[in-house]
C-alpha cells in the first residue's frame, strides 16, 4: 500500500502549547504540497493555533498582516472569501472563516499553483465542526485510506482484513493537477472517483457507505 510520507515534526513547542485545532493544522501542511505552515487567526490577527516547520514567530507575524490584508479585501470585495500571493521567499493562501476568522497556510515559493483543491475545504469543515461553528458547505471530496497494488494502482477500501475490494473502471485523465491520479472504481454500494494526490493522500468523491476516514483527533 502506498501510504503517504511520514508527518515531519512540527515548531509548536515552547512557544504555545498545542490546541484543539493543532493537528487538523498540521494535517493541512502534510496534505498541501509546498506547504510550511498553517495558522487559524481572529479578526485581530491573534493567532488562536497554528502547525509550523519553520521560525512560530515569523509564520505568527505573515499570518497576522494577512488577516489585515483579507479585511481591506472584503471592505472593497463584501464576497471576497479567499486570496492567495506569492513572494520572493514564500506564497500564501488566505480562506475567511465563521466569525471573522482566518484560515493562513504558508507555502514554498510559487506553490500556490498546487494548493490542493481538496485539502482546504476539508480542513475548513473539521475546523467548523472543532470550533462550533456553522457548519459550511460540505466538500465535494472526502479523504479515504485505499489499499494499492505495487503500481499504486487502487485495490480496496481500509486494510485487508475488513476493508471492501474495489473493481477499477477505468483511469481519470481530466480535471487532475500535476502528478495527480485518478480512477473511476465500482464498490458494493455503487461507483466512485479516487484521487491520489502527490503527498499520497487519497480523496473520494462519495464516502462509500461512511467508510471516509476520519478526521484527526
Amino acid at each position: 500500500m502506498r501510504r503517504p510520507a511520514p508527518r515531519r515534526r512540527l515548531a509548536n513547542e515552547g512557544d504555545q502549547a498545542p490546541g484543539a485545532f493543532t493537528e487538523i493544522l498540521a494535517d493541512l501542511v502534510d496534505r498541501v504540497p509546498g506547504a510550511r505552515a498553517a495558522a487559524l487567526v481572529d479578526f485581530d490577527g491573534e493567532c488562536v493555533d497554528y502547525a509550523s516547520h519553520g521560525d512560530p514567530f515569523e509564520v505568527k507575524v505573515a499570518a497576522a498582516h494577512l488577516r489585515i490584508v483579507l479585511h481591506e479585501t472584503q471592505a472593497a470585495l463584501a464576497d471576497a472569501s479567499f486570496f492567495s500571493l506569492s513572494g520572493s521567499n514564500r506564497s500564501y493562501v488566505v480562506h475567511s472563516l465563521p466569525q471573522e476568522y482566518a484560515l493562513v497556510l504558508v507555502l514554498a515559493c510559487g506553490a500556490t499553483s498546487a494548493t490542493s483543491g481538496r485539502a482546504i475545504p476539508l480542513c475548513v469543515q473539521r475546523l467548523a465542526a472543532e470550533a462550533g461553528w456553522k457548519a459550511p458547505q460540505a466538500p465535494a471530496w472526502h479523504p479515504l485510506e485505499v489499499r494499492t497494488d505495487g503500481r499504486g494502482r487502487p485495490l480496496g477500501i481500509g486494510d485487508a482484513q475488513e476493508g471492501e475490494e474495489l473493481e477499477i473502471l477505468g483511469t481519470v485523465a481530466r480535471g487532475l493537477a500535476r502528478f495527480e491520479r485518478g480512477w473511476r472504481v465500482r464498490f458494493s454500494g455503487g461507483e466512485a472517483t479516487l484521487v491520489r494526490e502527490p503527498t499520497g493522500y487519497w480523496y473520494v468523491d462519495e464516502r462509500l457507505g461512511g467508510r471516509a476516514s476520519s478526521p484527526p483527533t
